[in-house]
């Protein structure tokens, strides 16, 4: 009898906490074009639905003639295009159980930082447990005495010519760059720039594919001075389009969507100068979006970089989600 009502108690907690989750459970927006509203109930007022958003599933998405809008739930991209009014619970309710396939992977890789961060106050939170788990990979990050070097970064170096950038600190003087051998500590290259940056054709310098080079910037005069590496590989465009052809949804999907889809299998291949190359060129020709910058943000915090992360975590409009 005991383990009857124990059993009971059980499903009813189940049942609650089931209950409970789907109430918490949100939708984000990737795209929207015209003027979509949300719902809560029929009765509620309208709310304008704006890019990056995200809503309760217990509503309902209205869709005028001329509007779009691209809805993320779980591994599953929605693409309303037709006008009407949809029942955002039935989209969520329809997802079955998933495989371990690589969209799997890359729709949980996406998703696992939009769910740990609300807000720029949350990147802190998600980069700390990004940290914990990755073993403290080290992206972008501050030098140890100032100076903040940008790209490229950390991973995959496939572009034969790179742009080497830094950040402007204190010093408003000269710069000693150097390419190094990882495994020897010989210098390939120097030169003194007079900039934050300098263009290096690493197929003129002869470098050797699949090796590891550290590039280092230190301010002449000044007790400035900080490196990161990167491994030398062949170009990221063939290993890339096999895992894309492997993501279901990026035959479907539109420019933008193709763009940041690339951006962030590049990221999982381990090319992080491309994919940052890739979500900066988006930033330049969608610098509004309010998703774009939430990719790029939550990119930057994995590079170990919150502070510039949180300046491109967007505001979004008040009067809608």
């Amino acid at each position: 009898m005991n383990t009857m009502k124990t059993l009971l108690t059980l499903l009813s907690f189940l049942l609650m906490t089931m209950g409970i989750s789907a109430q918490n459970a949100t939708i984000k927006v990737t795209d929207v074009h015209g003027l979509v509203t949300y719902q809560a109930s029929k009765l509620a007022a309208p709310q304008r639905v704006w890019p990056g958003g995200k809503l309760p599933v217990s509503g309902w998405i209205n869709v005028p003639e001329g509007a779009t809008i691209h809805l993320l739930d779980g591994s599953t991209l929605h693409r309303l295009k037709n006008k009407g009014t949809y029942d955002l619970e039935k989209f969520h309710n329809a997802n079955g159980k998933q495989s371990m396939s690589f969209s799997t992977r890359f729709w949980n890789f996406l998703n696992e930082g939009l769910k740990s961060a609300d807000t720029d106050r949350d990147l802190e939170r998600y980069h700390q447990g990004f940290m914990a788990v990755s073993g403290g990979v080290k992206g972008f990050g501050p030098g140890d005495q100032g100076i903040h070097l940008l790209a490229p970064l950390p991973g995959n170096v496939g572009a034969q010519r790179v742009v080497f950038r830094w950040a402007r600190d204190t010093h408003r003087g000269v710069y000693q760059f150097n390419l190094i051998d990882a495994d020897s500590g010989k210098g390939v290259f120097g030169s003194e720039v007079p900039d934050t940056m300098i263009s290096v054709d690493l197929a003129q310098l002869g470098l050797a594919r699949d090796k590891t080079y550290r590039w280092q910037v230190r301010a002449v005069g000044q007790d400035l001075q900080a490196e990161l590496a990167f491994r030398l590989t062949g170009p990221a465009d063939e290993t890339v389009q096999r895992s894309l052809d492997l993501l279901k949804d990026y035959p479907l999907a539109d420019e933008k969507e193709a763009r940041w889809m690339k951006a962030t299998v590049l990221e999982m291949e381990d090319y992080n100068h491309e994919a940052q190359t890739e979500f900066e060129n988006m930033l330049r020709d969608y610098p509004d979006d309010g998703y774009v910058r939430q990719l790029y943000a939550l990119f930057l915090t994995r590079q170990n970089d919150v502070e510039r992360a949180r300046a491109f975590w967007p505001d979004l409009p008040t009067d809608g989600f």
